[in-house]
């Protein structure tokens, strides 16, 4: 089986990237930081204190996805998957506090703009570009797969833009001394930056409100259970995201008198992963006549979690 395949090689490879993306990002913000300094580049600092929130971003990411590899505990019995959610609300809301503070800062500059050293800018910010485009090639294969991995490869997208952003800014200021093109380059890079951040808070809130997956259809499982053979009705469905690529369901499930409860138990487990790609299921089977039996379903293809005993 293919890294791709396998969670837990997954799992560590996407660790290796984003620690990869961190050390470069860790790097170069210094270099960036003191060039915005130097050249008094409202672009280059915005772009500066973006990939210092990518740093802090990176690394709570990391220290979430290695926290997330605890067991669960009697407490936390879904052990600290969620702390990637965490991390990645906590990102989408430091890139929108950023922003807010380059508005501000631009404000001023439209009206006083200061004088630039347009070569340095140039140079420093076509660097950062180069940076930034690693990781975000390294970040890429994954970004898919996980939300934490998602929010950091936005991180550096948005920085991306930003660094192409200052050069736009370096380029007018060397050429045609426009030094009011480095605030409005400054507003572009926060634009982007909410843009960015706004669709990463929202999912993040939905997950965290155990909002039904956007990629699953609630009445699609509900007609796809009901349309079984021996069910006569499905209701109190419940579909959540416990953390990226983890899905929850569970539903009662009423099925006609006389049926074979371990194969219809079996059949709808494989249903539910087959066509949905759901593997955590708790299902209570109710008859006609009131009695119930409730079942947990667990397929071992891409769980993260030990696998209770039997009983």
């Amino acid at each position: 089986m293919s890294l791709n395949h396998h969670p837990q090689d997954r799992q560590r490879l996407n660790r290796r990237r984003l620690a990869l993306a961190f050390g470069m990002q860790a790097v170069f913000c210094v270099v960036e930081l003191v060039g915005g300094i130097l050249t008094n580049s409202l672009a280059l600092l915005a772009d500066a204190g973006h990939m210092l929130s990518d740093v802090a971003a990176l690394g709570l990411s990391l220290l979430a996805m290695y926290w997330s590899l605890r067991p669960p505990t009697a407490r936390r019995t879904f052990g600290y998957h969620r702390l990637e959610i965490l991390a990645a609300l906590v990102n989408g809301l430091l890139l929108c506090g950023i922003s807010l503070y380059i508005f501000a800062e631009a404000y001023g500059r439209f009206f006083q703009p200061p004088g630039l050293n347009s070569l340095p800018l140039l140079v420093i910010a076509s660097l950062g570009l180069l940076v930034n485009l690693a990781g975000v090639w390294i970040l890429y294969p994954g970004q898919k797969q996980n939300l934490n991995i998602r929010s950091a490869f936005l991180h550096l997208l948005a920085d991306s833009l930003g660094s192409l952003a200052a050069i736009t800014a370096g380029v007018a200021i060397f050429w045609k001394q426009w030094y009011w093109f480095d605030p409005l380059a400054g507003c572009v890079i926060g634009v982007m930056i909410i843009a960015g951040s706004w669709r990463l808070v929202w999912e993040a809130a939905d997950i965290l409100m155990e909002a039904t997956p956007r990629h699953i259809s609630l009445n699609a499982v509900q007609s796809a259970l009901e349309g079984y053979r021996g069910v006569q009705q499905v209701h109190d469905l419940h579909i959540w995201t416990i953390a990226s690529g983890l899905y929850a369901l569970s539903a009662h499930v009423v099925v006609a008198d006389g049926l074979d409860r371990d194969c219809l138990i079996q059949d709808l487990g494989d249903l539910l992963h087959q066509r949905f790609g759901l593997e955590h299921n708790t299902l209570q089977i109710e008859s006609t006549n009131g009695a119930c039996t409730s079942v947990c379903l667990w397929h071992e293809i891409t769980q993260r979690q030990p696998k209770p005993a039997p009983g």
